[in-house]
């Protein structure tokens, strides 16, 4: 593969629905108009000029707001960053004391879930195959990740096959 582009299957509406999803994140919008460049017509060029007004934009401060205030929101945020890890760690200690953390089963690991009928495993697996086969990467770094997940998406497959 002469280069990585993520998004290369997204259709355009898609890509511009992420842009407004992610307004402030400049390296999602950096990633978006690089997939974007690489489309034909005016439409592609439409969205192009728009993430790039989004892009100028998403390093600015927020408008009208004083370096006291963003000080504020950002000691807020940080609460609030800090209830959530407590909330979290709270959960996964429930979880491990109920046991179902020690063993997820083999759907789990593939994002499905136990009862998901057999054409929905094949084509999860023949998804698995297509985005991690190492023969795909031309980056011998994300070719040796990407056979790393292959091996171990192969073998949670194969697991589902054998419990039937």
């Amino acid at each position: 593969m002469p280069e990585d582009r993520p998004f290369r299957e997204w259709p355009l509406e898609q890509l511009a629905e992420q842009a407004i999803l992610h307004v402030a994140n400049r390296a999602v919008l950096d990633g978006l108009a690089a997939e974007v460049a690489h489309r034909p017509g005016t439409r592609a060029r439409a969205l192009l000029a728009r993430l790039q007004r989004l892009q100028e934009e998403a390093g600015a401060a927020p408008r009208g707001m004083a370096v006291a205030d963003l000080r504020d929101l950002l000691a807020s945020a940080a609460g609030e960053i800090v209830r959530l890890r407590a909330a979290l760690a709270t959960a996964q200690a429930r979880l491990a004391a109920a046991g179902e953390q020690d063993d997820p089963g083999p759907h789990r690991r593939v994002y499905l879930t136990p009862d998901a009928p057999a054409w929905l495993v094949s084509e999860v697996r023949r998804a698995f195959r297509r985005r991690y086969h190492p023969d795909s990467h031309a980056n011998a770094g994300r070719r040796g990740r990407a056979e790393e997940v292959f091996k171990r998406a192969e073998a949670v497959f194969a697991e589902i096959e054998t419990r039937g």
